[in-house]
This record gives C-alpha cells, structure tokens and sequence, in this order.
C-alpha cells in the first residue's frame, strides 16, 4: 500500500466512508458484504444499503463460534431484523467446517488471511450468486482504534476525568498504567532515546526478534536480520518525525498494511482502505478517536467507527466485541506437522523443531506458505 498524505474531508468522516462505498459499488448489480455482526462490517452493510437503491444486497456470514462458544448466526440475524433489514437483506450462512474450498493461487505470495480457505468459499458462493464485488470491514481496527500511550492526549482534549476512564479501558493491555506514565515522561527525552523506549515497552518480544527455531538454516537466521533491520528501521523513522508513542502506536497498528488479493472469482475491497478514506482517516487527532461518554469501552475505543453509522442503528448495535481466538487455533491445527510438506522437502522447514512449534500465527503462515508451495509446483515451478 503506498504512502498518503492525511488531509481532512470537508464534510467529515461518514461523508468520506459514504464516498468510498460509492466508488467500491458503482458498477455493482448485485453487492456482497462480508458480515461477521461486528461494528466493522456492520458500518460497511449499512453504507452499502444506503447507497445501493433497488440493486440487491447479500450479507455473507460465517458459523464461527466465538470464545464464549457462541454462533455469530443468530447475532447477525438479530441485528438484521433489529435494523429493519431481514427484508432488505439476503442472508448467506457460510459452515466453516463444510464449505472449504483453495483459495486463489497469487504469484505475489502466500495468502496470510485468517481463514483463506473459508475466505474462498465464500467468494465462490458469491460468485454462484451473482456478486461484483464483496465488501468487507477490513483494517478497521488497525485504522481507527485508539492506541495506547494516548492519556495525555485524552486529557489535554477531554479532561482529566476522561483520561482516567481512558487509562481504566486500556490498562489492561499491554504495558498498562505503567506503560502510559513512561509515554508521559518520554516526552522529556531526546527523540532516538524514547523512540528506542517505546519499542521496548510496546513491542519487547521484537526488540531484537528471533526467527522461530522451525525456519531452517540459513533461512532462520536470514529471517533474524531481516527482523532486526527492520526494527532499527521502524525506530529510526519514529525518531526522525520525534513521533509521541501514541502517533507511534497508531501508526505501526497499520502500517506497513498488507494488501491481500481475492480469495477467489470475485472481487473483493473495504471501504476502510481506500485512498480516500485512509488520507481522512488519518487527519482525525489522536484524542477524536475515544469517546469517554459512550457506555462501554468498546464502544468508547471505537467512537469513530460509531461516528459512521446513522444515529437510529445505535441502539442495535452490539455494546462487546466478540473474540475468535479459538476459532484461530482452530485453523491452526489443521496443519499436520507430521503429514509430508514441501516446506519440509525442500529445506525451509526443520520437522524436528516444526514438532515443538505451538504457535498459531506461525503455524498459519506456515499453512499459507505450504499451500502456496503446492499452487506453485501445480503450474510447473521448481521447489527446492
């Protein structure tokens, strides 16, 4: 994704957001929506309803069961029916275990998404159903979420006692209240020394990062000094703009964004990424992204998102984010470590170490790159 420059919309964020869903869909006949119940892509269907007129519109959902044990289903069915959009609406379940499918293989690269093979049978369903384009709420999170080490700022633009509610909702993450008074006395230090302490606070399993002891030699430690380069990188680019660790912290939420090409036949974007939206986005102050009255620290870190919607879904919208963290692991262990792998074959991966590999970020790229091994090998590449 290319670099931007921030520049406020002239009539606000929902105009831009507004704006990007009509770029997105303009040539749409019929436009899909990924929706999982979440703020996200719940401010994506809502846009792409107000927009679309008489053309139709699909929401694709998938049976995953959050870390409570729940179905996101009857979630997505509530809001639907909530919002007044059961009739509007054509309601596409997706089975994460049934419908399966490999996804589009890319000469770009692995794909590193959470769920490719659901990912690609969603877009083949929506292709059998005739989408254009799939829309998602896709960098939502990285994008508008608050950061940490943002107290002072809250303060300065809320008050005190909105920086004290600020320091309840994030202080359990991270480095905590701790971590919040060193970004406050990190003001008064050279740039490189509190560049260099944020690091170290935000990101300690990175300050000198090592590539996991499954990556083969020399590919382990070729991975360890691409690391390491690049953090020195990072800290540099932060000391260079003297950066304040909350500016640093929303900025390395993002960026570097890794773009990720169609699961499958149709089209897919977020309105969240455009270039439009992102240079708006990016123009918002640090303190406009919490809004200390909301009434749950969801929707408090989440202010920019709900300054998106229209002011009747309110009152519908879900007040806790949901996790998926199992689900994840999940898709993890779907990799037999003990199954023949190309990784293996050709000497990117130690078996004995991939054994003792517990991971699941790891072991999902591990399965993005194994299944892209194969794609590449399928269309007569030479592995090895």
């Amino acid at each position: 994704m290319r670099p931007l420059t921030p520049a406020p919309h002239p009539a606000g964020l929902r105009a831009a957001f507004a704006e990007s869903v009509r770029s997105l869909t303009a040539e749409a006949e019929t436009i899909g929506v990924a929706f999982s119940g979440g703020l996200d892509s719940l401010a994506t269907l809502l846009h792409v309803c107000e927009t679309a007129g008489p053309r139709r519109v699909i929401a694709f959902t998938g049976d995953h069961r959050d870390d409570q044990g729940q179905s996101c289903v009857p979630v997505v069915e509530r809001l639907l029916r909530d919002l007044g959009l059961a009739d509007r609406v054509q309601l596409v379940v997706i089975d994460p275990q049934r419908h399966r499918m490999e996804p589009t293989w890319s000469p770009t690269g692995p794909r590193l998404d959470a769920l490719p093979e659901v990912n690609a049978a969603l877009s083949d369903m929506a292709d059998y159903l005739g989408v254009s384009v799939l829309l998602s709420g896709v960098g939502s999170d990285e994008l508008l979420g608050i950061p940490r080490y943002a107290t002072a700022q809250i303060a300065q633009h809320h008050g005190p006692r909105a920086a004290w509610r600020y320091l309840s909702d994030v202080g359990r993450s991270g480095a905590g209240a701790t971590g919040e008074a060193a970004a406050i006395l990190a003001r008064l230090m050279p740039a490189h020394a509190s560049a260099r302490a944020y690091w170290a606070t935000n990101w300690p399993e990175w300050t000198t990062p090592t590539a996991s002891p499954a990556l083969a030699e020399p590919y382990r430690q070729h991975a360890t000094d691409w690391g390491r380069t690049w953090v020195e990188r990072r800290i540099s680019a932060h000391t260079a703009k003297r950066r304040t660790w909350a500016h640093a912290d929303a900025l390395d939420a993002f960026w570097p964004h890794e773009v990720i090409g169609p699961a499958g036949p149709v089209k897919e974007a977020s309105p969240f990424l455009t270039e439009g939206f992102l240079s708006a986005a990016f123009a918002v102050p640090i303190a406009a992204r919490y809004q200390p009255a909301a009434p749950t620290a969801y929707w408090r870190c989440k202010s920019l998102v709900l300054s998106l919607m229209p002011r009747h879904a309110v009152p519908a919208l879900p007040r806790h984010k949901a996790y998926f963290t199992a689900a994840l692991k999940s898709e993890a262990s779907t990799l037999d470590a003990s199954a023949p792998l190309l990784a293996v074959e050709c000497g990117l991966i130690s078996r004995a170490e991939l054994a003792r590999e517990k991971d699941t970020a790891f072991l999902m790229a591990l399965s993005a790159v194994e299944q892209w091994l194969i794609g590449a090998e399928r269309i007569g590449a030479r592995i090895g």
